[in-house]
């Protein structure tokens, strides 16, 4: 983990795609800040793994199993969240998955299902989140976007490109229209993140030329760095930042 500090004790931080890569860093990071963090994952067994970890490091998580494509899935994580705490201070929907290929391959299956777990989840995390935050007085939320939302020529699928363009847009509409209630909205687009996924598709070769082709400072990023962007849009040094779209990609443009 990056070395952070920031004071986040008795805050509650939601964490969404916990259970691995960015997600679970992002929970540690908010955890070894003071944060009692509330896990989202379908991997139970992983997610768990991520609770038990932050608990023997001294800090306080809980995990909630969650396919957060589901709507009445997403409604019981937030009736948990409810049920178990008074308040959501943070939340980073970070969940996100790229199936099917280009335009004309990609199958109706195969883009619904991107829409729904890379724009559909964190719209409906956002309408629950809001409502907390606004009864509280505020918070901060952080979604992860992605360069493919960004670039015109991204190879990567049609849908994942759109999902991830409307998480960007997404968030500048909710960030404007609840600044009165002093809730932050920001998003991360990663570019080429050295995550677990990441070295099951691909060599350590293939994942080096990509970095120096996409990613001018010519590496990966790591998942220690989008965490580290997170930690600070949620902090008070952020305090006067909403609606931004921080691109994390070694200075790759469009």
């Amino acid at each position: 983990m990056i070395k952070t500090t920031y004071d986040f004790a008795g805050k509650v931080a939601l964490i969404t795609g916990a259970s691995s890569g960015i997600g679970r860093t992002t929970a540690l990071g908010f955890a070894a800040n003071g944060a009692t963090v509330v896990l989202a994952d379908i991997d139970a067994d992983r997610g768990e793994a991520v609770r038990q970890e932050i608990e023997n490091a001294g800090g306080s998580a809980v995990f909630h199993q969650s396919d957060m494509t589901d709507p009445s899935q997403i409604d019981a994580l937030f009736g948990m969240i409810k049920h178990r705490f008074p308040r959501l201070d943070y939340a980073h929907n970070n969940v996100g998955f790229s199936w099917g290929q280009g335009l004309l391959d990609i199958s109706i299956e195969d883009w619904n299902r991107t829409i729904d777990l890379c724009l559909k989840s964190p719209f409906l995390c956002m309408q629950h989140e809001v409502r907390m935050m606004r009864e509280t007085g505020g918070g901060a939320i952080v979604n992860t976007a992605s360069m493919a939302g960004v670039r015109y020529a991204e190879p990567a699928n049609a849908a994942y490109s759109a999902a991830k363009a409307g998480v960007i847009h997404m968030t500048a509409h909710v960030a404007v229209r609840h600044a009165a209630d002093k809730i932050r909205v920001n998003a991360v687009s990663p570019g080429l993140v050295r995550t677990e996924a990441i070295t099951k598709l691909m060599t350590a070769d293939q994942e080096k030329a990509l970095a120096i082709e996409t990613q001018p400072i010519g590496r990966s990023v790591l998942p220690e760095e989008i965490a580290a962007s997170v930690l600070w849009l949620c902090s008070d040094g952020a305090a006067m930042v909403t609606g931004e779209n921080i691109r994390v990609a070694g200075g790759g443009q469009i």
